[in-house]
Order: structure tokens, then C-alpha cells, then sequence
């Protein structure tokens, strides 16, 4: 999985400490995944030697609590505060196949993905619910593996004025600008080096924001924070467009195409990205954060939350 270190103009517990939490987060995911990988196989055997019926699922229940009490202690030592990773747990653990397991287990990270996105020590943000069933984030966080970094929509202060992006990848070797193009399931969009493209769908005809524009202010910002840095580091443009088709009319311009017709090969790369998370890749997220508007207020921890807080802050 990715890592979502920004999200809007959420506060990110990554701004405050990058590697600190980024080690923490992959440390989390295996240590959680082996035990509850563990205990459903564990209970698929005492299924198979046929325990009876009100035995299996006390023993499931047994275990289940302590399940829930171990990602509770990971969860105090990872992220400082009782995230509720594993609130739909059910007394039929023993009867779901390893990839149901395997899917609620993906889906419990991302909710943790999203608090580590929107929370820090000792301050919150509010985090609209549409983000709970972006699919788009959901693609970027999910099915990319963890030598990337996801900046979902964030917001930069350039020139003390807000500006807010698409998503911008941050892998080992470049930075990704994307724009997602989303249109109707059969749209052919007609790309050219206008302002507006031409999306053609059920016989309609309809005028389109070209994604260039959004795509050149995305580049625009990446590379006068670089070059005030003094540092270089690829920059590519992407335009996604995952149902439709684009018929490339565009002269001279810098920028891949991905449609319907390449997207598996554009995504079956990407996720083979070969290198290890890079030192050059973390100085130039860290940097790109502290570039970042942030908008939250003061955290109400309650009296465990608090104590947790106080130990980490001493």
C-alpha cells in the first residue's frame, strides 16, 4: 500500500516526522497482517479437526479479543492514539476464506490511512465522508505498493496563496503531476493543445476543461519549489482517464496519455516500480509538505489519549 501523506489540506502526521512514520506504518501493516493471518489459519485448523460447533465459536471469540487487544497496543505504540482498526470483527472469523480476510484487512488500513492523513499528537482536521468511497483514492493508496508516496488533492501555499493540485505521486526516481480525466463509461475525448478538449459520449457533444491546464499549474509549483531548493528531480505529467478513450490531437506537448487501451500496462508498471524507497525521494516529499497548507485545530484527547501524548512529548 501507498502512503497517503497528505490529504487536502488535512494535517498529516507525516509533515511532522517522515521517516519516523513511514517506518511505523509498514511496520504496522506486516505485524498486523502475520497475527491475523495467523489466527485464521489457526481457526481453519481447529475447523477441520471438527471442534463442535459452540466450542469453535467461543474459541473464536477468545481469540478475536485478543486480536483486538494486540492491534490496540500496535495501534498505542504506531500512531499514539487507540485507532479503531478492527471495529467490524465477527464471531464468523473461521468461516471466511483468507482473501475475505485479506480484503476487510485492506479496508481496516485504509481507514488508518485516512486518520494517519487527518490527525497528528496533538491537533485534527475534518475529513469529508466522500473520501471513505473515493474510488480514485482508494486505486492510488491501495494498489500501488509502499515506495510511493500519494498527495490526494493538496492544497500549496505559493506566494502566501493557496493553490490546490490533483494528485501528485511521489516514487523513488520522479514525481508524478496526474490529472483524472473522468467521463462517461464509453467516451472517446478528443485531445488537443487548446484550453478545452471535446468529449464525445451517446451521440453528444461536450466541451471539456483541457487537464494540460491543470497539469501545467501542478508542474508549475513542483518545479519553483525544486529550483528555490536547489534540487532536481523529474517531473512527468499523466493524464488518466480509466473508461474512456483519448484521441490524441496534441502537438509537441510533454505529457502521457493513459486511456482504457493502456491503463492494466500503465498500472502492471507502476506497481513493479523496482526501487527501494530512496533518500532523495524522502527529502523531496518532506519538502513538498512543508509547502503544504494546513487547516486543523486542537485535539480533545481523552484521558488515556492524553497520557499517550504526555509519554511521547517527554
Amino acid at each position: 500500500m501507498a502512503h497517503l501523506v497528505k490529504l487536502e489540506d488535512s494535517i498529516s502526521r507525516y509533515q511532522f516526522d517522515l521517516n519516523r512514520y513511514l517506518s511505523q506504518f509498514t511496520r504496522m501493516k506486516k505485524e498486523r497482517w502475520y497475527y491475523l493471518k495467523t489466527d485464521w489459519e489457526q481457526a481453519q485448523s481447529e475447523t477441520n479437526n471438527e471442534w463442535n460447533q459452540v466450542e469453535t465459536v467461543q474459541g473464536d471469540q477468545r481469540r478475536l479479543h485478543g486480536l483486538i487487544q494486540k492491534m490496540k497496543s500496535w495501534s498505542k505504540i504506531s500512531s499514539k492514539r487507540h485507532d479503531e482498526d478492527v471495529e467490524q470483527v465477527d464471531s464468523n472469523f473461521h468461516q471466511k476464506t483468507l482473501e475475505e480476510v485479506k480484503e476487510e484487512f485492506l479496508q481496516e488500513l485504509f481507514h488508518t490511512q485516512l486518520r494517519w492523513a487527518n490527525s497528528a499528537l496533538l491537533e485534527e482536521s475534518t475529513l469529508h465522508p466522500k473520501y471513505k468511497e473515493d474510488p480514485w483514492l482508494h486505486f492510488f493508496t491501495q494498489k500501488l505498493p509502499d515506495n510511493y508516496f500519494v498527495m490526494y488533492h493538496p492544497i500549496f501555499s505559493v506566494k502566501q496563496a493557496p493553490i490546490e493540485l490533483e494528485v501528485v505521486l511521489i516514487s523513488p526516481t520522479e514525481i508524478y503531476c496526474i490529472s483524472l480525466l473522468k467521463g462517461e463509461k464509453h467516451s472517446v475525448f478528443e485531445a488537443s493543445s487548446d484550453r478545452f478538449w471535446t468529449e464525445f459520449v451517446n451521440q453528444s457533444r461536450t466541451k471539456r476543461l483541457s487537464p494540460l491546464v491543470s497539469l501545467s499549474r501542478m508542474t508549475g509549483v513542483m518545479k519553483s519549489i525544486l529550483e528555490e531548493a536547489n534540487l532536481s528531480f523529474p517531473v512527468r505529467n499523466i493524464v488518466l482517464c480509466k473508461d474512456g478513450i483519448i484521441d490524441n490531437k496534441i502537438q509537441g506537448a510533454k505529457v502521457e496519455l493513459v486511456d482504457r487501451r493502456n491503463f492494466q500496462t500503465w498500472y502492471e508498471k507502476a506497481k513493479k516500480h523496482p526501487s527501494p524507497i530512496k533518500s532523495q525521494q524522502l527529502k523531496i516529499t518532506s519538502l513538498l509538505l512543508d509547502h503544504c497548507y494546513t487547516n486543523s485545530t486542537e485535539r480533545e484527547a481523552d484521558d488515556e489519549e492524553q497520557d499517550v501524548i504526555n509519554e511521547d512529548l517527554n
